[in-house]
């Protein structure tokens, strides 16, 4: 029997409640149970009802051997049905009413629990992923789970599409958020309407990928990013020419392969034209991205002799036109720094990439 004491809910203690047996104390009436109460009410009915007895009246023998019967039977399945119904009543419901029994949830397997676990861990990172590397504005497709936990992690966007029963895949230069909910609505329409997977995350059925929707299927796809690839490798050897650019073997090769955006070849052209530069290394492609979609992220080094923090006039050049590019060429230039008497710049523009 539960020890608590408390008064239901909505009802206030205006006094304590009082205990018998002290000094000076009254004994409480105590109240009837409700089976004494159903068992008189039912025996004073059916005296008046059906026997015609009056209340002070005796019952024969026999009267009173079918009386106890239906009384017994009576009052047993009064039992049942209130017993029933408060169980009923104490189950909460799906609104918090208590007065619908909830629906059994299904118990997973551990092999199910370890893949939701994943699912829930690979959807987290790519909604933090998609926050902090997809350009502001876009349509983004994605389920409603996922495109909370996006907003969560500060993007902001104008035209978010909920995928759900019912609704078309969003158009062409949108990005989809492919959680394993999105890729069992949309099957190979999925993969049709959205052949680029800029990211992803997780492997298998837990997987998550960032695609990118393009007219004409993965045929056309693949034809665009055919020739994108070919402009890309044009304009890396073209920018390899540039006597003020200098960049390590590796960056040279990113470069001369066509694995470089093409708005940071643009940008470094410019800057190239009018400042001496060395190119560290190119990144930011998106995690297990396809192939074909190229570095958007690059770091760049500016010797200097002088002396103290003072930043010199080159780099302060840079700084100011990358600042007055416009806002479709405007990369977002992260802290500058000094390392080992040189000045370090880092800019990287926001995911996709053009084809």
């Amino acid at each position: 029997m539960s020890s608590d004491t408390s008064p239901p809910s909505g009802y206030r203690l205006e006094t304590p409640a009082r205990t018998g047996g002290g000094a000076g104390g009254r004994q409480q009436p105590t109240t009837p149970s409700w089976r004494t109460v159903i068992a008189t009410t039912f025996r004073l009915w059916f005296r008046r009802r059906v026997l015609r007895v009056p209340d002070s009246g005796k019952i024969s023998g026999a009267r009173r051997v079918g009386l106890a019967a239906v009384l017994t039977i009576v009052v047993a399945a009064a039992a049942v049905g209130v017993a029933a119904a408060v169980k009923l009543a104490g189950q909460p419901s799906a609104d918090g009413s208590g007065n619908q029994r909830p629906t059994a949830r299904p118990t997973l397997t551990p092999a199910q629990a370890a893949v939701a676990a994943e699912t829930l861990a690979n959807g987290k990172a790519a909604s933090i992923w998609v926050a902090g590397h997809v350009g502001h504005g876009l349509v983004i497709g994605c389920d409603p789970a996922t495109c909370a936990a996006i907003l969560g992690a500060g993007y902001v966007t104008g035209g978010q599409v909920v995928l759900q029963q019912g609704a078309s895949l969003p158009g062409a230069g949108s990005v989809i958020v492919a959680t394993p909910a999105v890729r069992s609505l949309y099957g190979p329409q999925l993969a049709s309407g959205a052949p680029a997977v800029i990211a992803a995350f997780g492997s298998g059925a837990a997987a998550v990928q960032v695609r990118v929707a393009v007219t004409g299927g993965p045929q056309a796809y693949s034809r665009a990013a055919s020739r994108a690839l070919s402009n890309r490798r044009r304009a890396g050897h073209k920018l390899l020419q540039q006597p003020n650019l200098h960049a390590r073997a590796v960056a040279k090769k990113d470069l001369g392969s066509g694995q470089v955006d093409p708005r940071v070849i643009g940008v470094l052209r410019r800057l190239a034209a009018r400042y001496p530069l060395f190119v560290v290394r190119f990144g930011d492609a998106g995690p297990l991205a396809g192939r074909t979609v190229p570095f958007r992220m690059v770091e760049i080094t500016v010797p200097t002799t002088q002396a103290g923090q003072r930043m010199p006039s080159e780099v302060a050049g840079m700084k100011k036109l990358l600042h007055r590019l416009p806002a479709r060429d405007r990369p977002e230039l992260m802290p500058m720094r000094k390392v080992h008497g040189k000045w370090v710049i880092e800019f990287t523009f926001p995911a996709p990439s053009p084809f």
